[in-house]
């Protein structure tokens, strides 16, 4: 995360000594937060004012540059429940719409983090010549919230929008938040709630060797990456089919990611819940939703790269769509005892399912996790990293085996 801040810093944004870019923001989550007002803030009632937070003052730092790339790092996010201090975020996430702004440009729009009331109790401008007037423009505000006085620093700023004191505090377009966790027994398991509005992204480390290479990547670019190079195309599904070049020029595509026909995108979906029928952890609309995003995606980087999309080779490009939201989206909600990934005898007699499975010599019971090995996408003995959802599950599948229990995390 911060390497993607050191690599999108402009020049005007960065920090002198060069170890924390000014689109960058490190939040220390803390175990007793257990509501919102250590990340959104809060009025008092003693001090008759809004408590404003780091966070909320990062984020109208983000609306000063939006053609900047802003990071958010949620550090050892589960320490406290994240269900709870992010409940207000994970609301207004689901609100986020695609809409043309003024200038006829896709903007993203969202409901409101922080009421307009509080910014507009905020006092008076100051400056370094004295005090400037009431608050008229979200760039005034940036200057109050920040204490900037100087005005030269005053002028780096261009932004004349008055949306914080009419509208509120949204969710700027610019920002990204990453969240780093240890799953352990000192902290929280994250809710099907959290997981089903994230990305999961395991990682276990490289080479331990790798410590004495001396190179590092937490340098500043020559030309920073913008908001160009990582707007978000869409929001949802119905927009893929119209604006997802590969889609619109194909109809056989455009047919297949709807499931109009005996094979589809939805029906890939379906197959996986018809596995996981029984248990908790069978998907929805959100899930079907990203998958098809993240199959536009990697459509729209292979036209990007030169590839012509054809109907003859686009299936790859699902296989690959389907093994990630395996990994990121579905398999994180998956734990349970052999209780949980037992196949009834109606299931095995009517989908013709094995009874054992008999790998390296070993045998053991045929559960669900075994079906869902079986329909995930497969790779190779030549190309064992192309999809990794395989894998996973037979480390899911070993770990029920030993120890009566399975999940997703080591």
């Amino acid at each position: 995360m911060r390497e993607f801040a050191f690599k999108s810093c402009p020049d005007y944004l960065r920090d002198k000594d060069g170890t924390t870019p000014g689109n960058y923001c490190m939040i220390e989550v803390k175990p007793n937060w257990h509501d919102s007002t250590e990340l959104l803030g809060y009025w008092s009632n003693i001090n008759k004012r809004y408590m404003f937070t780091k966070f909320v003052k990062f984020l109208v730092k983000a609306k000063m540059f939006p053609e900047v790339p802003f990071f958010v790092c949620l550090d050892e996010m589960n320490l406290a429940p994240v269900e709870q201090y992010f409940a207000e975020f994970l609301s207004v996430l689901e609100t986020r719409r695609l809409i043309k702004n003024g200038e006829g440009e896709d903007e993203v729009v969202s409901g409101v983090l922080v009421d307009k009331e509080y910014f507009a109790k905020l006092g008076t401008l100051s400056s370094t010549s004295g005090t400037l007037g009431t608050l008229k423009t979200d760039r005034d505000i940036y200057f109050k919230l920040f204490d900037i006085q100087d005005k030269v620093e005053m002028e780096k700023v261009e932004n004349d929008s008055d949306s914080l004191l009419t509208e509120g505090l949204t969710l700027p377009e610019n920002v990204f938040i990453v969240g780093t966790v240890n799953m352990d027994d000192t902290t929280h398991q994250f809710s099907r709630k959290v997981i089903d509005r994230a990305m999961t992204i395991e990682m276990n480390g490289g080479a331990l060797a790798d410590i004495f290479k001396n190179n590092s990547d937490l340098t500043y670019a020559d030309e920073p990456m913008t908001m160009d190079d990582m707007k978000s195309r869409y929001i949802t599904a119905s927009e893929v089919l119209e604006k997802c070049y590969a889609v619109v020029n194909n109809q056989e595509i455009s047919d297949y990611i709807q499931g109009k026909g005996e094979e589809g995108l939805p029906q890939r979906l379906e197959e996986i819940n018809k596995v996981l029928r029984g248990t908790p952890f069978t998907v929805s609309y959100r899930v079907m939703n990203e998958l098809t995003i993240y199959l536009a995606v990697l459509l729209d980087k292979a036209v990007e790269d030169g590839t012509e999309v054809t109907t003859d080779n686009f299936k790859p490009y699902v296989e690959e769509a389907i093994d990630k939201i395996l990994l990121m989206k579905i398999l994180p909600r998956v734990e349970g005892d052999d209780e949980m990934f037992r196949i009834s005898d109606d299931e095995r007699n009517l989908y013709g399912l094995n009874n054992q499975v008999d790998e390296n010599g070993i045998s053991h019971e045929y559960t669900k996790l075994d079906w869902l090995r079986e329909i995930a996408p497969q790779h190779t003995a030549e190309d064992e990293q192309k999809y990794m959802a395989v894998d996973k599950l037979k480390e899911m599948i070993g770990r029920l085996n030993r120890q009566s229990f399975t999940r997703y995390w080591p």
